[in-house]
């Protein structure tokens, strides 16, 4: 309920105000004719103020209609009292109302459920029990200039602000702050909105703002990339080719070594070209309905001979009649990829599984892929950039940096998903997710 000195004083209710104090004029009036006493004895007390019965009547008349007119005063406050309670709980902001002393006045029921308060626990409390304690400092002197420099604004801007809820939660918030005058004084009133959703979306647009950035750039390295990739590799094949011929025809062993060096370096460089033009290419994927099962099992065989070389276990699980709308050689690549860059993190044995079944997202039906490692993992602070060109997290994962990229590339091309955890305690899952066509 708004309390009866902010409506008394108020000067957006002129007329509640003057019936009330007509109220307090007819209330003084009663009690001074009660309680007035004269100087002078008048005989017995019922002559003292009546002379005859008539005039006593006249004066109970009286009586009655002040009284008529009081009931009519508190029925008028009454109703202004619960237009205002109406006005303010109807409101859709969540309102607080706080005195030069940074303590709450009063609130609507619409601010207490936003805290996770109760209007009565919200009377009387301090402002700075519902802000983070982070942002306490200085608070009431900030309250103190407002007070001296009333006026309608927002708070805080250019500044993101946080709400407190009741069990410790806490959220952003947009408040809008403007003074309400009474008499000799003022009150400050904040409109209170939660703003997690509309944040959420900035955060989001900003975020795709700077992916758009990065891919702009990206691209533009891409083209150089392969540019410089096409001009180079022609000169790199015959450097390749002539080292093979000189560690054929070397006339000592040490020549020999020079030579099979050479070579080691520029099998590493014509990777790197393969790499760099395979990332850069425009692909066409020709998507049909093919087996997942197959595909797994060519992209493991492949690699199976490495696998052993570097005492790695090989855990397969596929769901076989799993059936993706995929271009089978492209996806056979990215797999392939996946799983090397898997190896590169078990470089002394471990274990690679690959599992293929089902996951509802969202109520949708996809094929999952799931290829784990127990390698070491990648650092928390670095996941978010595993798939960016040229990424590596350093420690025993090698390569180009451009396998994952690669592969998120075609999976995307593909219309599926792709995403990594890891630990590096535990090592690291990457998950591709394709439309269940068999739900379609």
């Amino acid at each position: 309920m708004l309390p009866d000195r902010l409506l008394l004083q108020t000067k957006t209710a002129p007329v509640f105000s003057a019936k009330i104090k007509h109220y307090g004029r007819v209330h003084q009036d009663l009690i001074r004719d009660k309680f007035r006493k004269e100087d002078k004895e008048r005989g017995p007390p019922a002559m003292q103020r009546y002379k005859s019965r008539k005039e006593f009547e006249k004066e109970l008349a009286d009586m009655r209609q002040k009284f008529l007119e009081l009931q009519q005063c508190r029925f008028e406050y009454q109703n202004v009292q619960k237009r205002y309670e109406q006005l303010l709980q109807s409101t859709p902001d969540a309102m607080v109302f706080v005195d030069r002393q940074a303590r709450i006045v009063l609130t609507n029921a619409q601010l207490a459920s936003l805290f996770g308060y109760t209007e009565e626990e919200l009377a009387g409390r301090e402002l700075e029990s519902l802000i983070p304690e982070r942002y306490r400092g200085g608070h009431r002197e900030k309250v103190k200039q407002y007070f001296e420099h009333p006026q309608v604004r927002p708070m805080g801007t250019n500044l993101t602000i946080y709400g407190l809820r009741k069990d410790g939660s806490e959220f952003p918030a947009d408040i809008s702050l403007s003074p309400l005058e009474t008499e000799g004084d003022i009150v400050a009133v904040g409109a209170v909105r939660d703003i997690t959703e509309r944040k959420k979306t900035e955060d989001e647009r900003h975020r795709i703002m700077e992916k758009l950035a990065d891919a702009e750039k990206l691209s533009a390295l891409g083209r150089i990339a392969a540019n410089v990739a096409d001009e180079i590799r022609n000169p790199l094949t015959t450097v390749g080719g002539f080292a093979r011929r000189l560690a054929k025809i070397a006339d000592s062993e040490k020549e020999r070594e020079y030579a099979e060096y050479i070579i080691s370096e520029v099998t590493k460089l014509e990777v790197i070209l393969h790499d760099v033009l395979a990332y850069s290419r425009t692909r066409s994927p020709l998507l049909e309905a093919q087996p997942l099962a197959g595909i797994l099992d060519q992209a493991v065989t492949t690699l199976q001979e490495r696998c052993r070389l570097q005492a790695v276990e090989v855990r397969t699980v596929y769901e076989h009649d799993a059936v993706v709308r995929v271009d089978k050689e492209q996806l056979r690549e990215a797999v392939e990829r996946i799983i090397s860059n898997a190896l590169d993190a078990m470089p002394s044995g471990g274990m690679l599984s690959v599992l293929a079944d089902r996951e509802i997202l969202e109520g949708v039906p996809y094929v999952r892929v799931r290829i784990q490692d127990t390698g070491r993992g990648i650092p928390a602070e670095k996941i978010g950039k595993v798939f960016e060109p040229f990424f590596t997290p350093g420690g025993v994962r090698k390569g180009t940096g451009l396998g994952l990229p690669i592969a998120k590339n075609i999976v995307e091309e593909e219309g599926g998903m792709i995403r990594l955890e890891s630990s590096e305690t535990e090592g690291t899952t990457v998950t591709l997710l394709f439309p269940d066509i068999r739900k379609a």
